[in-house]
């Protein structure tokens, strides 16, 4: 009998235990409460109620009260949005990068995000497709990414194809020829009667020349060159006899007019001594013979 009081005790305390942990629990955790279908279940000061949900294209600023269901809703800023029975705020909208490659199918709204796609034949470069990958020798037309056209390229990634350069019309040939990502290469045409006349035209004046050379040489020694030549040479220059008659009759002139200053001066040296000497015997006494007894007379020189 003891064993089984014992045995009663420690189910009894047990079962105590339990309970006292147990039931707190059970006392807090809500009821199940069901909400119209514009409504959300919300919990506050222990109590669970039911608030309206806001309109598309708003979010809820203030939620409602036990005694009050409706919510404070505000609208959404440019450039946001909310869908339909959203609890949370407004979410900004996305961009399709058109630079990018991608391709916006639809707008951003107040209560829809803006929707992008990649063209066909490309790569998107995320989930969300905002910018996609067009390779480069493609380019995007009618929303696909096609290959460049014959004669046309494109160096970049989402860029326009472009023609080829026409070496022709700058005056140019081709080097090496284009293709869907590389321009083609011209170069000016090379002149072949500058690469090969040269030498010809020089081994031809190298000849004139010293057949000149040796014509001229055998000239001279025939015939003496005449310094007194003053025939021109035919090459703009004067001769050696045009040279020494000009130099000759430099030298005639110069000693002709020296002789004529020379001349000059001895003849004004000479008038000024005859009128010195004049004066000087004018001024002496003369003594004349005479028949009279007079004295010798002094004679003036007459004025």
């Amino acid at each position: 009998m003891k064993r089984n009081w014992s045995f009663v005790l420690e189910m009894a305390a047990g079962f105590y235990i339990r309970l006292t942990v147990l039931l707190p629990l059970l006392v807090h955790v809500p009821s199940t409460l069901s909400c119209g279908p514009n409504q959300y279940p919300e919990l506050s000061d222990k109590k669970q109620f039911c608030c309206d949900f806001c309109a598309a294209g708003q979010q809820i600023s203030d939620i409602c009260t036990f005694h009050n269901a409706a919510s404070k809703c505000t609208d959404c800023k440019d450039q946001y949005y909310n869908p339909k029975n959203a609890r949370g705020y407004c979410k900004q909208c996305m961009t399709c990068y058109k630079d990018e490659g991608s391709i916006e199918i639809s707008p951003c709204t107040k209560s829809s995000d803006a929707v992008c796609a990649c063209p066909e034949g490309s790569t998107p470069k995320n989930e969300r497709n905002t910018a996609c990958r067009c390779d480069q020798g493609k380019e995007i037309v009618n929303n696909k990414c096609q290959p460049c056209r014959s004669g046309y390229f494109s160096t970049i990634e989402n860029s326009v194809c472009r023609p080829w350069t026409d070496c022709s019309a700058k005056g140019e040939t081709v080097v090496e020829t284009g293709s869907a990502t590389r321009d083609v290469k011209c170069t000016k045409p090379k002149n072949v009667t500058v690469d090969i006349l040269p030498s010809a035209v020089t081994s031809t004046q190298t000849h004139s020349i010293q057949g000149r050379k040796a014509t001229t040489l055998q000239s001279t020694r025939n015939n003496p060159p005449d310094i007194f030549n003053t025939e021109p040479t035919g090459n703009g220059s004067l001769s050696w006899g045009t040279l020494a008659f000009i130099l000759i009759g430099s030298t005639l002139l110069s000693i002709s007019a020296g002789i004529i200053i020379t001349m000059i001066i001895q003849a004004i040296r000479k008038k000024r001594n005859r009128g010195f000497i004049r004066v000087q015997r004018c001024k002496l006494p003369v003594q004349e013979e005479s028949t009279s007894s007079d004295t010798s007379l002094a004679k003036e020189c007459p004025a």
